[in-house]
């Protein structure tokens, strides 16, 4: 058994294979990021009931701030408004009717008051409606305000609000001028049940328990949403647990209170632990369904463990038979150059056996010339990393056991094994290609010989045709004249058929000699297409002037690669078609010029010229437009239009050995416009 059949053989496999550790961390991945995510929930609840917390903490601070404000505000145009009235209850002090007035706007205006009380600058009473109602701590919040007031300038604090056990209330407080000239006040005594109806609605919007306590003593609370202190009875007092985390404490600027929002905890701590049960309950899951997973998955993978190895054995001795079997060599070597393996063709091919191969050199298969640049080449990939050969084909020089050299294709392949590196080498003998190389250079010299000599044969043939078919012609034509009273009517119809077969006969054999004249292409050269139309118009003059026809020539055609001699037989071959083929109802009309494209860009357009030739004459079918171009081919019968239909094949096979196109559109009863399409000057 071999060192590679040994490394097939089956193993015995651990609990944990190294596949399954993949997905095992996966696993545990997945348990931590649930994990992870559960507590980022439970986090988030808990931050987002501090948000809401503080959230709906400074809505309320500012609804019920607003609230005082506005009141303060309304005090202050009440008192302007009622200033006489207030006088007259100050100076008057037994004028029920106008205390029981004032007293009746005041608790109209503003709901929740109970009773108003006037001040001196010093902030003693001078007239109050509920006796006992200004104690000591009314008294020293006013007389605090009044010396704080200053009245020459503009603006001034909203006193504290200071409730009182027996008459819990809050006071506004508004600036009065006495009769006197001095700054008194006239402040309102108002009931704590519309800050206790504010705090209800915001405790219905946030679902949060929200209280006001005392600023000094934070334990006392003042009011909530069921009311005052006074009406909480022994429920006054915070307990040490009653500040839950995500609580919300503010100071309402202006009063003695601060603003306590307190979460729902019982809610909070709930939602906390359901988020925890889910999660615990989720990896419970996904732990128990991997578990089941990875069970089917170890059992598949022995279930199926012998079948695959029964099947990378086999697969490996396909590989190894294909390899054996191959037409062209395969050589395997390590980065030292030492040959790993050969298959069969190797040892055909080099005369070497695979023992005296294995463990050598790769150097032995290459002559001496070739083997320094082989190492060269080796050396250069190892220690920079850049190929020149590797992946490509190239030619190189093999060396057989026995000295003979043979030339061979070869592509070099690369692949890591492990922290091996190896390279394979296809070896393809080329000498059978080389021949076959030689062979066909040979037969197509031999061809383009052969192809010479026809074409001087049809030459010859074609001239030596063309002399006896006019002789003969002419002899006819003069014994038509001469022998005219002597012949009957069916002779001289016999010899005037003689002759004008004899000529159609010259003609087609002068026609193969023209077309045969143009297989070889000169040397391209740049000419000048105006001079060529001006030779074409001069040639053609005489039957432009019989026919009637008039051709125009637009300027600066420009200069075309090409030849002389074989553009003047093409534009020659054009414009005698359009002169022939014309309509006899109209005058024809011929023109050449640039195509729109060519005519607005200029010499230094596109890389080739296409120059129009238009007429008005019979037309050509659409069916026909290719075919025309087709040697022999004939539209019209010859005794209408005599001609052998060899003129615009010629035109196509100059045009194309050039490297031009020429194509026709035309419609029938109306004219054509045949394109012909040449290269510039300096164009590849």
């Amino acid at each position: 058994m071999s060192s590679a059949d040994g490394a097939l053989q089956e193993k015995s496999r651990p609990l944990l294979s190294s596949n399954l550790w993949v997905p095992l961390l996966l696993i545990v991945a997945a348990c931590i990021a649930v994990v992870y995510y559960g507590h980022q929930v439970a986090e988030t609840l808990k931050q987002s009931a501090a948000a809401n917390a503080r959230t709906s903490g400074l809505a309320t601070a500012h609804e019920i701030t607003g609230f005082i404000n506005r009141e303060h505000e309304r005090l202050r145009a009440f008192v302007e408004e009622k200033d006489d009235e207030i006088r007259r209850i100050v100076g008057a002090a037994e004028d029920w009717a106008a205390i029981d007035s004032l007293q009746a706007s005041v608790k109209r205006l503003f709901r929740g008051a109970f009773a108003f009380t006037v001040t001196d600058a010093d902030g003693e009473p001078v007239f109050e409606d509920f006796d006992g109602l200004v104690g000591p701590v009314c008294r020293s919040a006013m007389a605090t305000f009044a010396q704080s007031i200053d009245f020459g300038r503009a603006g001034y604090e909203i006193p504290p609000i200071h409730p009182v056990p027996g008459a819990y209330h809050f006071d506004l407080v508004a600036r009065w001028t006495l009769p006197s000239g001095e700054a008194g006040m006239f402040f309102v005594s108002m009931s704590p049940n519309r800050i206790a109806e504010l705090i209800a609605a915001a405790e219905e919007v946030s679902g949060m328990h929200i209280l006001l306590v005392n600023r000094d003593d934070p334990g006392l609370i003042e009011v909530t949403a069921a009311g005052a202190r006074d009406v909480l009875k022994e429920h006054f007092r915070l307990t040490s647990d009653a500040l839950v985390p995500g609580h919300f404490m503010a100071d309402l600027s202006g009063t003695h209170w601060k603003l306590l929002v307190l979460p729902d905890a019982a809610a909070l701590s709930a939602a906390v632990n359901a988020v925890y049960l889910n999660v615990a309950a989720l990896v419970m899951a996904l732990l128990l369904i991997s578990a089941a997973l990875l069970f089917v998955i170890r059992r598949a993978e022995r279930h199926n463990s012998s079948l695959f190895m029964r099947s990378l054995q086999s697969s490996v001795s396909r590989q190894r038979a294909i390899l054996q079997s191959m037409v062209d060599g395969m050589v395997t070597i390590d980065e030292k150059g030492t040959v790993l393996h050969v298959n069969n063709a190797v040892t055909r091919l080099f005369g070497y056996t695979s023992s005296e191969l294995l463990g050598s050199n790769v150097r032995v298969l290459m002559p001496e010339p070739y083997r320094a640049a082989h190492d060269g080449y080796l050396k250069h990939y190892l220690d920079t990393g850049e190929s020149k050969i590797l992946g490509k084909g190239r030619e190189v020089t093999a060396r057989r056991k026995d000295g003979s050299v043979f030339p061979a294709l070869l592509t070099l392949g690369e692949s890591i094994e492990g922290e091996q590196r190896i390279f394979v080498g296809i070896l393809h003998d080329m000498t059978a290609y080389n021949d076959a190389q030689r062979q066909i250079v040979a037969q197509a010299m031999a061809i383009k010989r052969t192809r010479q000599e026809l074409d001087e044969i049809g030459q010859i043939a074609a001239k030596d045709l063309q002399m006896p078919l006019q002789r003969i012609a002419s002899l006819g034509e003069l014994l038509a004249s001469e022998r005219m009273n002597a012949l009957s009517g069916h002779e001289k119809a016999q010899l005037k058929t003689l002759t004008a077969e004899a000529r159609d006969l010259s003609e087609l054999a002068k026609g193969i000699a023209d077309y045969t004249r143009t297989e070889g292409q000169p040397a391209a050269q740049t000419v000048d297409l105006d001079g060529i139309l001006v030779d074409v118009r001069k040639g053609l003059a005489t039957l432009i002037a019989n026919s009637g026809a008039e051709v125009s020539v637009d300027a600066g055609l420009g200069v075309v690669m090409g030849n002389t001699k074989q553009l003047r037989q093409v534009f020659w071959n054009l414009l005698d078609n359009a002169l022939k083929f014309r309509d006899p109802q109209r005058r024809p009309l011929i023109r050449v010029a640039l195509a729109p494209s060519d005519a607005a860009s200029g010499a230094s357009g596109d890389d080739r010229i296409d120059v129009l030739v238009s007429d008005n004459g019979l037309g050509i079918p659409a069916d026909k437009l290719e075919s025309v171009f087709e040697a022999f081919c004939r539209l019209h019968p010859r005794e209408d239009y005599p001609g052998m239909g060899l003129g615009l094949s010629f035109c196509r096979k100059i045009v194309e050995g050039l490297g031009g196109q020429i194509h026709a559109e035309s419609t029938p009863g109306e004219g054509s416009t045949f394109h012909v399409v040449l290269p510039r000057p300096g164009s590849a």
